[in-house]
């Protein structure tokens, strides 16, 4: 027996304008998602705004974030909150509420307490405070009811990044505690320690279970095992009758080249032993974008040791994978390394290439990862749009 609750069909799905309208655009989601269609309304993430003044989502933000925060934030609780009060008020004397609390079950149970209560989708912290998503659904083993303990079985975000694309991923309850939902805000202030979402506080307290899975393990599986048994959650999932990964169901939808990713959520663990998954992405046949790279809409990740399902990601917009190649050219470009000097160190394997995924200023979607390439001592990352990046920077909060 299970629950289940699926607010895609409300909700609309934008992709975040600037690098720090996480927020905004979450915003500009949860307004235009309310569940009667006659209290939705759309609003620009940011300016340039006509006429001009707090009639878009960043500006209002901005005028209701916390003053006395030790580190500035792009969207503070506080300023998410204020937008959708000032923008557009729930009906019938509704609110919006920031709710905190250092338990993480605590917070969730409230998640979804509300969404099953209103239907109203939920905004809330990822990456221990850099980013905001848009919780649109789950699925639990019961429903969760005052006083009850349902343990949770898959959550559906919507989050705003890929850049003007937008991403829509469903993932099982273990792999969201132990990759979004890994660390309670990391940032000094108000919200230190503390897992956060902007909800009407509830009536009823409970708690919510989440079921812990082992994400490591002694030897890879093969890309072939990987597309296997990607193919073979669909199945048993039944992924392909869940909007929006019904576009499964076209013809001409294939799978694509297998992504081995490896995963540091937290910095430092280079030498660490962490979780690799494979990512398979699914793409038409003649959809191709630049250089004739294959164009994907969606994705599913499996754990790359088990292949155990970990998440499906469908893409606001086909995106196009970097080639190993092309992401080698760009680091040859920045170190002024001739063609010939490049290939010899192919070669001697003085050159070596990993596609990785940390939450940072280069990405927040593990289906959305970048190349971290070794020339010698010296490490460069390329995220899949080609932008090269010499560090690892930690996003902004609220990003």
């Amino acid at each position: 027996m299970t629950f289940q609750l699926n607010l895609t069909g409300n909700v609309p799905l934008y992709g975040q304008e600037s690098c720090c309208w996480c927020g905004a655009a979450s915003a500009q989601m949860i307004m235009n998602g309310y569940p009667n269609a006659a209290d939705r309304l759309f609003f620009p993430q940011g300016p340039p705004t006509v006429p001009p003044g707090l009639t878009n989502c960043w500006d209002v933000i901005q005028a209701n974030n916390s003053s006395t925060e030790p580190i500035a934030w792009c969207t503070d609780p506080l300023g998410l909150r204020g937008c959708l009060r000032t923008l557009n008020p729930p009906p019938a004397g509704g609110t919006w509420n920031i709710f905190m609390d250092t338990n993480r079950d605590a917070v969730m149970f409230d998640i979804l307490y509300w969404m099953n209560r209103n239907n109203f989708p939920v905004a809330t912290l990822i990456n221990r405070g850099d980013h905001w998503v848009v919780i649109v659904g789950f699925v639990t083993d019961v429903q969760p009811l005052a006083g009850s303990t349902p343990v949770l079985n898959q959550i559906t975000k919507y989050d705003p990044e890929p850049h003007n694309v937008g991403s829509n991923s469903t993932m099982t309850g273990a792999v969201w505690n132990a990759t979004d939902w890994n660390g309670a805000v990391r940032f000094a202030g108000t919200w230190s320690n503390n897992y956060v979402a902007v909800i009407e506080p509830p009536v009823a307290k409970g708690r919510v279970v989440v079921m812990k899975v082992k994400r490591i393990g002694e030897k890879i599986i093969l890309p072939e095992e990987a597309i296997k048994n990607a193919k073979r959650a669909i199945e048993e999932l039944k992924l392909r009758d869940k909007p929006p990964y019904t576009i499964l169901k076209k013809k001409g939808i294939k799978n694509l080249q297998p992504i081995l990713v490896r995963e540091e959520i937290k910095p430092g663990l280079e030498k660490e032993k962490v979780p690799y998954y494979h990512i398979v992405p699914f793409g038409f046949e003649r959809e191709t974008g630049e250089c004739g790279v294959p164009l994907a809409r969606l994705c599913v990740i499996v754990n790359a040791y088990t292949g155990q399902f970990e998440e499906i990601t469908a893409f606001g917009k086909p995106i196009r994978y970097l080639p190993e190649k092309e992401a080698i050219d760009v680091v040859a470009k920045a170190l002024n390394l001739r063609k010939e000097e490049t290939e010899k160190m192919l070669s001697k394997k003085t050159i070596k290439t990993a596609m990785m995924f940390q939450p940072s200023e280069i990405t927040h979607i593990r289906a959305y990862p970048f190349w971290k390439i070794t020339v010698k001592e010296k490490v460069l990352y390329i995220d899949q749009l080609g932008k090269l990046y010499r560090t690892i920077k930690p996003a902004t909060p609220g990003d």
